[in-house]
């Protein structure tokens, strides 16, 4: 006669163990399989037992945690004597509940027996040999918990609890499981569905036969990696005679694929698995208690195409706005206006790359013969007309501009000719460019790269979808269109009415109201002699306020208590705190520490429109705002050009740009308008931004490459930041200031130079 099994189905009240035990049994049947269904400790066949979880579960007797233990294993000692007899006749014993609820609820939730090893102690005297031949742990969230018991009876102990003593006992089944190498299975959505789950272990149970002289296997990632001595080719799936052979075995061969090692605690996902699965797969570990591989075993290794169903289950379940930011999604915008590319890299969360105007020269047609810009679809004929012809002049005028100056630079350039060398020609060509790029139109388009998580992606199309830009109402959806065809999932409420819709409504409302009020009650008026820089505002007044902040973490005293030390400190001491937390900075990528980030300036700019699209590119900052671009700031002339001659040249593109953009206004396309101004016209925007920040920014910023425009906006700003910050200005150790800009440039060149051709010698 076959041996019987002792099969538990473990998890807190309410997550299904009595249907899935009812549905096992049905299978069990089907295959013939002797089967008794009961509860552990056994109430129904064995007297003391059963009078014991009588008097743990009434209420109108109190005990203490340790008299709930003792009674529990008391009672549990003598039911698994009748479990051992069912299983010596051939019976196999479904059981609701073991030990692990035990620990679950009265060591993990009590909290109030911090002796875990005289716990088990207990449990392991009680249990003695009599341990399951498979456990396997259902698992769901507190609040599909609650919801299911909320219509049983309300008297026992442990139904009228709350969600944090719930989460606890939820989390000890999910830490003892992943202790114990035991199964997960997340126990939401079809009930057939998760019984096949565990018929799969059950199955698997029942076909193994063990001898003295065989050896148990694994069954599962997880207890092959905790186990040092074993390898994972020896254990998934069989014993094998050859462990190289991974033929004989693909499962093995999946999991080598998916993952860069088996055997370690860190390690990273391989371009061999969909990055949507995962991105399921990491929103799936947030409710197993397993290694992430058991999770790829069990439920992604024999999915070879990208599950839909499962997916929409794991972000329902998860909470999809955590899980969209798992997956990421790389989008390219090509032809993309300059007033449109300012749009797309709005977004923190994101990264961007786009052609620079600095490199390139944009003079180049394209395949139609075309000058690159962007022409409005709403101009009427005649409208249209004007502005074609205009931005063909401003651009033929640009050519005459970038090949000229280049050859004015290069001609005039004291760099002997003996060192002029592809470095040298970087720099002439850079230096041009970053002339000439002024009397381009913020209609030329560029090529734009993101990379963005599911989120922020949403979050981007919503954004552009609810702009009063026809041109970005048309990139959001068309990146919706794209995306979804990749990661179609994670952006289905990005149109839905009562959530993308909804929201780009209420942005596109709130936008439209407020516009108007600002045209009500605020009179328009663009003044010419401003200030490029003004720091509007900055916190705190004193910079040594923060020391407490700086001192916090090597503390043991609340930020109050800390406070209250520093206030009687001497200044000598706040600036030693203060100048020992920036530390030695050997270049500027030496960050100080996060204290800083209290800190904030925040400003108010004036700089033409080809520094903005440099500048906004800083992720790190708040309150980023600009407004409508105009040309009636006004515009600068590089020395260069001048000297040059190029000036008629020059000027003729902004006499250009505001007649068009003055038509073009007068039609009513005041939209539309914003094409017509050139990069070199000057715009307001503002920006607020943390000390840590700053320090980043102004380092960055005047560094001998960087363009000659923004150099000045950057120093102006530390020179202001100096006045009222002296000492964080002092900690700014690597800001450039007066180096002469062929030089600086060509400097920069032949070190990137440098760089490639040491990459080339080492390959």
């Amino acid at each position: 006669m076959n041996k019987g099994r002792y099969i538990v189905i473990e998890g807190a009240e309410g997550v299904g163990k009595t249907t899935q035990v009812k549905l096992l049994a049905d299978k069990l049947a089907q295959q013939n399989i002797p089967y008794k269904i009961m509860r552990e400790p056994d109430s129904q066949n064995d007297v003391t037992a059963r009078a014991i979880r009588r008097l743990t579960q009434d209420p109108r007797y109190p005990m203490n945690t340790k008299t709930e233990v003792l009674l529990y294993n008391a009672a549990r000692s003598q039911s698994l004597g009748f479990i051992r007899q069912c299983i010596d006749q051939g019976i196999t014993c479904l059981v609701d509940r073991s030990y692990l609820t035990t620990l679950a609820i009265q060591y993990y939730a009590r909290n109030d027996i911090n002796d875990y090893k005289k716990m088990n102690d207990i449990i392991e005297f009680a249990v003695g040999e009599m341990v399951p031949d498979l456990m396997i742990v259902l698992d769901a969230s507190v609040d599909i918990l609650k919801e299911r018991v909320s219509k049983r009876y309300q008297g026992d102990r442990f139904d009228n609890l709350d969600t944090d003593f719930l989460e606890r006992v939820r989390a000890g089944y999910l830490i003892e499981a992943k202790k114990r190498k035991l199964p997960v299975i997340y126990s939401v959505g079809n009930s057939n569905a998760i019984a096949d789950q565990i018929w799969e272990l059950v199955e698997k149970e029942l076909n193994q036969e063990i001898s003295d002289h065989e050896v148990k296997l694994a069954t599962s990632v997880a207890e092959i990696i905790s186990n040092k001595t074993i390898s994972l080719r020896e254990n998934i799936g069989g014993v094998l005679d050859e462990p190289d052979d991974k033929n004989a075995h693909p499962e093995i061969s999946k999991i080598d694929d998916m993952v860069t090692n088996t055997d370690l605690n860190i390690y990273a996902f391989t371009e061999k698995i969909d990055p949507v699965t995962i991105a399921a797969a990491m929103a799936r570990l947030s409710r197993r208690g397993d290694d992430m591989r058991t999770i790829l075993k069990d439920e992604f290794l024999n999915n070879d195409t990208k599950d839909e169903d499962l997916l929409r289950r794991v972000i329902s379940a998860y909470g999809d706005d955590s899980v969209q930011q798992l997956v990421g999604q790389h989008i390219v915008v090509e032809k993309a206006s300059n007033l449109l590319t300012k749009k797309l890299e709005r977004g923190r969360l994101a990264a961007y790359l786009e052609q620079s105007t600095r490199y390139i020269y944009y003079d180049k047609k394209d395949e139609n013969g075309e000058y690159k810009y962007h022409t409005p679809n709403k101009l009427d004929a005649e409208t249209e007309d004007k502005y074609k012809n205009t931005m063909n002049k401003i651009f033929d005028n640009y050519s005459k501009i970038v090949h000229e100056l280049t050859d004015y630079i290069g001609n005039n350039s004291s760099v002997p000719e003996k060192d002029r060398d592809f470095a040298w020609k970087n720099a002439i060509r850079a230096q041009a460019c970053d002339a000439a790029r002024l009397v381009l139109p913020v209609s030329t388009t560029s090529t734009v790269g993101i990379f963005a998580s599911g989120q922020a992606l949403e979050s981007l199309i919503m954004n552009l979808i609810a702009d009063n830009l026809e041109e970005s109402n048309q990139a959001g959806q068309s990146i919706l269109d794209e995306a979804r065809k990749t990661i179609p999932v994670f952006l289905e409420r990005a149109d839905m009415p009562d959530r993308g819709g909804a929201y780009t409504m209420y942005r596109s409302m709130t936008n439209r109201s407020l516009k108007r009020l600002t045209k009500k009650y605020l009179p328009k008026a663009y003044s010419m002699e401003t200030n490029d820089v003004t720091l509007t505002d900055h916190w705190p007044l004193n910079e040594l306020d923060i020391v407490p902040d700086m001192l916090y973490e090597n503390s043991s005293l609340s930020l109050a208590e800390i406070r209250h030390e520093v206030n009687a400190w001497s200044y000598e001491r706040k600036l030693k705190v203060f100048e020992t937390y920036i530390g030695e900075r050997m270049n500027r990528r030496h960050k100080p520490g996060r204290a800083l980030e209290k800190i904030h300036y925040s400003w108010d700019i004036v700089c033409d429109y080809g520094i903005f699209r440099d500048l906004q590119r800083h992720r790190i900052v708040d309150d980023l705002e600009w407004q409508e671009l105009t040309p009636r700031y006004g515009y600068d002339c590089p020395e260069v050009i001048d000297q040059a001659g190029l000036t008629d040249l020059y000027e003729e593109c902004f006499d250009m740009s505001l007649a068009l953009h003055s038509s073009l206004n007068e039609k009513g396309y005041i939209i539309e308008s914003q094409y017509a101004t050139l990069m070199g016209h000057r715009m307001r925007w503002k920006v607020t931004m943390n000390a840590r920040e700053i320090i980043h920014f102004i380092e960055l910023r005047t560094s001998p490459q960087g363009h000659p425009g923004y150099r000045k906006i950057a120093k102006k700003m530390y020179d202001i930041l100096y006045d009222v910050h002296p000492v964080l200005a002092s900690s700014m150790i690597f800001v450039n200031k007066d180096e002469d800009p062929e030089l600086s440039r060509l400097a920069a060149e032949r070190y990137t130079a440098y760089k490639l051709k040491k990459l080339d010698n080492n390959v």
